[in-house]
């Protein structure tokens, strides 16, 4: 080989070694956020009805899409019932259209839990036809399932190599009706063994839990214990929802727990703190063999038929003031955003 040919040889070699320590040495980041209850029903399924589909998203859209995976609990079942979004009779029996699986794809909604007391609301077909459109529509489901099982069903997502898995339970449902185990229900031995199943096979472990009482700032003590029991069982985050305000955040050891994120698409109008709602957009990073949860950035969000992000800088103050004050994790401000303090930053989740 001549010199010539030699130098060049050697510089695609040394240029090659670089580039690949390069990527060696890149962090991976996934950005996961984590919304409140979404009711596709009652107005909201009516608008859908109509062909508006861009109605409950058009003003968060932009901020979901950024995200990598983006997870809200699904109060509504989607089902064909002839145009009705809302029982005749009862306010509190709704349900949206077939076409409402689309929307949430279309908004980049990845999963979805449909353990909640509204998942039996329109029966065991609706049931059906609400997994069934979820799957038509690519949106992952956790919490429900076409027949009856023993173990819950997670759904497990993938990016950038980084695997999240989700779990969903509910303390109770609307009636007591022959669901056969189609809907799971919050029990501490079988939590235990969906758990231990699933935590060998994901990086990130998150559960949601739907349950305690309504319009409360504070979750009962039974629901605290219940978390507490979550974390200790393997979840690196517990998310709650049914209380319909946004309530504390804490750490307990390495897990994150966040006891209600509130409403998102739904609309409560009565009270105040029911038109509030809370994101969370976690980074989790992969740093060469080791993995982080690196941030966990707080979206504060007004509720209702379209929810949005443009809140007031007094609005925010009240917001976060609130929220500090029922939190024992410690929220900090910075460059006009607010983060949860990491515990224990620089070590491995697990």
């Amino acid at each position: 080989m001549t010199d010539g040919r030699l130098c060049k040889a050697r510089l695609v070699f040394w240029s090659i070694c670089l580039l690949f320590g390069q990527v060696r040495g890149q962090d991976s980041t996934v950005k996961v956020q984590l919304f409140g209850d979404v009711n596709l029903g009652r107005a909201v399924g009516q608008e859908l009805l109509r062909g508006n589909l861009d109605y409950p998203f058009a003003f968060v859209r932009d901020t979901l899409r950024r995200a990598d995976v983006v997870f809200v609990n699904l109060e509504s079942q989607l089902t064909e019932q002839k145009g009705e979004t809302q029982h005749p009779k009862y306010n509190l029996i709704f349900c949206g259209p077939p076409i409402g699986a689309k929307v949430l794809g279309e908004a980049n909604v990845t999963v979805v839990s449909t353990a909640n007391n509204h998942a039996y609301d329109y029966g065991r077909r609706a049931l059906e036809e609400t997994i069934q459109f979820l799957d038509s529509a690519g949106v992952g489901y956790v919490g429900t399932s076409r027949d009856s099982v023993s173990e819950s069903l997670p759904a497990i997502v993938e990016r950038a190599g980084i695997r999240i898995g989700f779990l969903a339970y509910t303390q109770f449902m609307n009636f007591r009706a022959p669901w056969g185990g189609r809907v799971a229900l919050f029990e501490e031995n079988r939590v235990r063994r969906d758990i231990e199943s699933l935590r060998g096979q994901v990086d990130f472990l998150i559960v949601s839990y739907h349950g305690g009482a309504e319009y409360v700032d504070r979750p009962p003590k039974a629901v605290k214990r219940d978390f507490r029991m979550i974390a200790e069982a393997g979840a690196d985050m517990v998310v709650g929802h049914h209380p319909h305000y946004v309530q504390g955040i804490e750490w307990h050891n390495k897990t994150l727990l966040a006891y209600s994120l509130g409403n998102f698409v739904f609309f409560q109008p009565q009270l105040e703190l029911t038109q509030m709602g809370l994101g969370i957009e976690l980074g989790l990073v992969r740093r060469d063999s080791s993995f982080v949860l690196d941030f966990a950035r707080l979206i504060p969000a007004r509720a209702g038929l379209q929810p949005h992000f443009a809140l007031s800088a007094e609005e925010k103050s009240m917001f976060f003031g609130r929220l500090t004050r029922l939190s024992s994790a410690q929220i900090d401000q910075k460059n006009g955003e607010w983060f949860i303090q990491m515990r224990n930053h620089d070590e491995e989740i697990r």
